[in-house]
């Protein structure tokens, strides 16, 4: 799992200050459930403040703090601007110490049922982490980069956004070797307008892709045109029932599935 002094976070995260000297292993963001060793995120919203929490993530064992501003507490304590990006940066910088494969996947619907088939098809030759729960988001899913070591051999990642940018802001951090979109559908519509709204911001996994990703499209979804022009550089896997479909699925009977 990540582990940084604070020497060496302010120097991932370039501006930040910080007062103390801890070396932390694992990052938290709800004291409620910090670990000993950890980090503190204090994250901010319009209903909460985690810095009002500090005290109990020291009393939990929190070998620091990541605040916004000095906290009268008697804890290493490590200041940046925005906690939130912080936690981002860090995770990142801390996935890109590894060269494990690292899959991402989203849709509108059944991206949890699709990661852990993926992961389960993946443990056959491997150690994964996946994501867990409902960790497919601008916290979660730092959090979950941050539990990557190198007793893994994949890592499968699921991304959620409730509006455009969300995916493409997740892409940068985990920096996928493979991606894939299930599907875009009418979910959150509120946050991207329309369906076309939500492809595009699902296509942004896509765009987030380096040249030598491998881009995964769903060729019975009616946005896999658009789709493919958005992965011209990388090497792409048309699935799906359609006959053009490189790989393609029969349905035989009931349950049985056959897959070419």
């Amino acid at each position: 799992m990540i582990s940084y002094t604070l020497a060496e976070a302010a120097v991932v995260l370039g501006t930040a200050e910080y007062r103390g000297e801890a070396r932390f292993h694992g990052l938290g963001t709800d004291s409620r459930s910090i670990q000993a060793g950890q980090l503190f995120v204090a994250l901010k919203g319009p209903n909460f403040d985690g810095h009002e929490f500090a005290a109990m993530a020291l009393e939990k064992g929190a070998h620091a703090l990541l605040v916004d501003r000095w906290l009268p507490v008697d804890i290493p304590q490590l200041r940046v601007a925005d906690t939130l990006l912080a936690l981002g940066h860090l995770s990142a910088a801390w996935r890109a110490q590894f060269t494990l494969p690292v899959l991402a996947l989203t849709g509108s619907n059944g991206k949890t049922t699709v990661k852990e088939m993926l992961a389960a098809i993946l443990r056959q030759r491997g150690k994964v982490l996946a994501t867990e729960g409902n960790l497919n988001n601008q916290i979660g899913m730092p959090l979950m980069m941050a539990r990557l070591s190198t007793e893994y051999d994949f890592a499968v990642f699921e991304m959620g956004a409730n509006h455009a940018g969300e995916i493409a802001y997740l892409t940068a951090l985990a920096k996928p070797d493979v991606a894939l979109i299930n599907n875009a559908g009418p979910a959150h519509l509120e946050g991207f307008g329309d369906l076309a709204g939500v492809a595009r911001a699902k296509g942004e996994i896509y765009q987030g892709l380096g040249a030598d990703g491998i881009a995964l499209i769903n060729a019975d979804d009616p946005y896999a045109d658009y789709w493919r022009n958005l992965t011209a550089r990388q090497h792409t896997i048309d699935f799906g029932f359609t006959p053009q479909a490189q790989v393609r699925g029969e349905s035989l009977a009931g349950n049985q599935l056959r897959i070419w």
